[in-house]
């Protein structure tokens, strides 16, 4: 006599299950997926904002160490904090004056053939990428009254441009520093 096994298939109950167990592994590893794509997008936002905040930092710091007097201190228009653009003589006489300043959310240096409140200056850069904005930037001379020594100290906030308005790609970074000029 042969008995035949009428259980070969899944019951209703054991399918439902078996597609929510896939579906919850499935869901887990999207979302995983999208935490991985996310995270790239942060570190790559704060590596952005934190190059810029040190190669802008290197570069005033250079400038200040090297330069033989502090022209002026001064803001660079009626709507900017006091303090905005530096202007120092330097010994190199092509790149006397040299400027130091902000102008719409970029960092930028100016060079040579100015006077010596930096204006009429024949070279001009941006030293920060398109990828920040330079939402605050002020210069303070420190130096004594009686010429014994000349400081500059400065304060620089550095904030990621977000079109988008997306918390991952939000990263501000502040700095503050004191130079003193090295031809003292």
């Amino acid at each position: 006599m042969i008995i035949f096994n009428k259980n070969k298939g899944f019951s209703l109950i054991e399918m439902i299950l078996y597609i929510a167990i896939v579906s919850i592994f499935i869901s887990g590893a999207v979302l995983y997926g999208w935490q991985a794509v996310y995270g790239r997008i942060k570190s790559q936002v704060q590596l952005d904002v934190n190059y810029n905040l040190n190669l802008i930092t290197t570069r005033i710091n250079y400038e200040l160490r090297n330069a033989l007097d502090i022209y002026s201190v001064t803001q660079t228009n009626l709507y900017s904090p006091p303090g905005t653009d530096l202007c120092l003589q330097v010994s190199d006489s092509s790149h006397n004056p040299t400027r130091l300043y902000l102008s719409s959310g970029e960092f930028r240096v100016a060079w040579g053939g100015g006077s010596n409140d930096c204006t009429g200056m024949t070279n001009d850069e941006a030293l920060s990428n398109s990828s920040v904005t330079i939402t605050n930037l002020v210069f303070t001379d420190l130096s004594s009254s009686l010429g014994e020594s000349k400081n500059v100290s400065y304060t620089i906030t550095v904030d990621s441009v977000n079109p988008s308005a997306r918390q991952e790609w939000n990263k501000t970074q502040t700095y503050g520093s004191g130079v003193e000029l090295r031809s003292n």
